[in-house]
């Protein structure tokens, strides 16, 4: 049941994302980010649900603990699920970005800032699903054990290489960087496309060096690239008139609460475990910077309470914030040297 519930959650959300996109950014970028991610999602976990629930292969990194028979909601919940981490790795590393760069965006700033969200909101559903019982890993990952709660430190790497690797790098710069005349730009689909060849590499430290290479790449050029992230002109569409248009920008982050209230619920409720709620304090303080209302220094020394309080567990909810200061540094440094066209 909860799963369905969960399934329906992801349903309506994904609904007020594509109205949210729709509006903001045009009916073209949002048509083509909710077929491309759609596209992307099934053709990532329709066959891997087969293989590892149905054939029960071996193999797969992860095993549902679930019944067989449920390998349809299985795969709907996955493919829901991943739509559902694009849109709201998106939207919140813009809001973010709109902070930190008032009146301008890096493409790989935000790039960077996406995985980051894309590896909390994986982190805080891992701890809870693996804390309820819904699938757990099939081998043992003892990297950063004592800073994590609940979830394997290869969570927080896979949650954030499939987002910003195989969508949002290629739809950025395929739509909203300076290439997107260029009669070449359909080359940015190898990115996607070589990563995909590397997951029938063996042995498989192929595929895991090629993720951590592009993550890499991205924290570097996030912090030294100046390749801008341009939208399309705003055009003004008709809102639906029962939302205001403060409750409209803030969807995303109201969307965002929901989802931390449901796993707190869970964690508390299902899991029985409150020790689990550690793991959504990265997504928490990420939203806290995408909300230009409250001061950076606030949500610095809430960090800080954090981890005097949990010691290093918090770590990774410091790392969030310090991501967020260390980009507010350079951009200021930015802002005062010319920018080259």
């Amino acid at each position: 049941m909860s799963l369905i519930f969960t399934i329906l959650v992801c349903i309506f959300s994904i609904g007020a994302f594509i109205y949210f996109a729709y509006y903001k950014y045009g009916p073209r970028a949002a048509f083509n980010f909710f077929f491309f991610s759609f596209f992307v999602a099934s053709l990532k976990e329709g066959p891997m649900k087969i293989n590892g629930v149905w054939l029960r292969n071996p193999a797969m990194p992860y095993e549902f603990l679930k019944s067989h028979s449920s390998v349809i909601i299985n795969s709907l919940l996955a493919i829901f699920g991943w739509v559902f981490t694009f849109c709201l790795a998106w939207f919140i590393a813009d809001r973010i970005a709109e902070r930190i760069y008032p009146g301008k965006k890096y493409l790989f700033a935000v790039l960077f800032l996406a995985g980051l969200v894309a590896a909390s909101i994986g982190y805080a559903v891992e701890a809870s699903a693996i804390g309820i019982g819904w699938w757990r890993w099939t081998f043992e990952d003892i990297r950063m054990t004592e800073y994590l709660v609940g979830a394997p430190f290869i969570t927080l790497i896979t949650w954030a290489h499939f987002p910003t690797q195989y969508i949002l790098a290629p739809y950025f710069l395929i739509n909203f960087s300076k290439f997107r005349q260029a009669s070449w730009k359909g080359i940015f689909f190898l990115i996607p496309f070589l990563h995909s060849l590397t997951s029938d590499f063996h042995p498989e430290s192929v595929r895991v060096t090629f993720e951590y290479f592009a993550l890499g790449a991205i924290t570097i050029l996030a912090f030294t690239s100046r390749l801008r992230l341009e939208y399309p002109a705003p055009v003004n569409y008709a809102r639906p008139r029962f939302l205001k248009p403060l409750a409209w920008e803030f969807l995303p982050i109201l969307i965002v609460f929901l989802l931390m209230f449901i796993l707190t619920f869970f964690d508390l409720t299902k899991a029985r475990d409150a020790k689990l709620l550690i793991a959504i304090l990265p997504l928490f303080f990420l939203v806290l910077l995408a909300i230009k209302r409250i001061p950076l220094q606030v949500t610095s020394l809430l960090a800080v309470f954090c981890c005097v309080i949990f010691g290093k567990i918090a770590f990774f909810a410091a790392i969030a914030v310090i991501s967020g200061v260390l980009l507010k540094v350079k951009f200021s440094f930015d802002a005062k040297r010319p920018e080259k066209i």
